[in-house]
């Protein structure tokens, strides 16, 4: 039995005088919007299950954030060498984890880094071709998306939660997410944090968001397909 659910309307996506695509070109005077202008969401390492949410007015630390995912996507990243953190552009990326751009590049599911057992962190058991899914959501006082990278220990909760909500018939941008942390240890004992995703309310009129949706989606399409790769790096 579906649990009932409580219905939002303060977001201010939901405003009918809201034109988001007047404002961006306003406030930037033309120019196209980038993926480095919007706000990130860092997802922690090592366990932690605090966010660090930032705003223009300061970064605020929660242990959960409710927002609406408005657009997402697979990534794929590739190192000949074990990734260090440095923020070195990776030397195979793909933006719809299909074709690979760089050294090996080329389809995806042909690909031997694509392969488990191949990774060269820890034992191995993972892929060299690391998968992160980029989610960009709204949250209540805020017209622009932010940006959230789940990492690929977290790729498989978000595939559930979005299939779970497809079988149901309902739009990822029809329901308010909730974004939380847990602690978990992978084979080798290593401590890791894992994101986790549930569904806490509705939204009142899901066609506002669906225009919304469809106003901010050509800004979304270009920053995407404008991302730098060497910016994959980051969490």
């Amino acid at each position: 039995m579906t649990k009932e659910l409580t219905v939002v309307k303060e977001y201010a996506i939901m405003k009918p005088d809201t034109n988001v695509g007047e404002i961006i070109e306003l406030n930037l005077g033309g120019e196209a919007l980038s993926i480095s202008d919007l706000d990130h969401i860092k997802t922690p390492v090592g366990g932690s299950q605090v966010w660090n949410l930032p705003s223009i007015d300061g970064d605020e630390n929660v242990k959960e954030f409710d927002a609406i995912i408005i657009h997402s996507q697979i990534q794929r990243t590739y190192w000949k060498e074990e990734f260090s953190g440095s923020g070195t552009p990776p030397d195979c990326f793909s933006n719809d984890a299909k074709t690979g751009t760089g050294d090996p590049g080329g389809i995806c599911a042909n690909c031997p880094q694509n392969e488990f057992n191949t990774s060269k962190a820890g034992k191995g058991r993972g892929k060299a071709c690391s998968t992160k899914r980029i989610m960009f959501l709204v949250r209540p006082q805020n017209i622009l998306p932010v940006i959230l990278r789940v990492p690929v220990s977290s790729v498989k909760n978000s595939r559930k939660y979005l299939a779970g909500l497809s079988s149901e018939g309902k739009s990822v941008s029809s329901v308010v997410t909730r974004f939380s942390l847990d602690k978990d240890k992978n084979k080798d004992g290593i401590t890791y944090t894992k994101v986790t995703f549930s569904r806490v309310a509705s939204v009142e009129d899901p066609t506002a968001i669906e225009r919304y949706v469809e106003s901010i989606k050509p800004y979304i399409t270009q920053a995407v397909t404008k991302i730098d790769p060497g910016e994959a790096t980051t969490g």
